[in-house]
């Protein structure tokens, strides 16, 4: 049996540029939102994905809340009381994205 190693031909590098949002954006009782992490790629900005770290109670957590910056929405959250809680928040996440970008 032969085996090959094939290079994927849709390999994507881009880069991550990290937005600080600690204490600029609300969180709840137990979480408190750091940082977003943004792709970029040949300097422009990749994709509408962004991923959202966070603290909860005060310890920072490995994953992080997948955010869709067009629709304003957190994508992946499987618990239903955590995606009503963080729904109005995610705007405003957007909102602080969009205040960043053009400074």
């Amino acid at each position: 049996m032969n085996i090959h190693k094939i290079q994927p031909a849709n390999r994507v590098d881009y880069t991550m540029k990290t937005i600080d949002i600690n204490g600029r954006v609300p969180g709840t009782d137990t979480i408190e939102f750091l940082r977003v992490e943004r792709p970029y790629r040949h300097g422009k900005k990749f994709g509408p994905l962004v991923r959202v770290r966070y603290a909860l109670n005060g310890v920072e957590q490995k994953k992080g809340f997948p955010l869709d910056v067009d629709k304003g929405i957190f994508l992946a959250i499987y618990d239903d009381e955590l995606a009503e809680t963080l729904r109005p928040i995610a705007p405003k996440i957007v909102a602080f994205l969009r205040e960043h970008a053009a400074r």
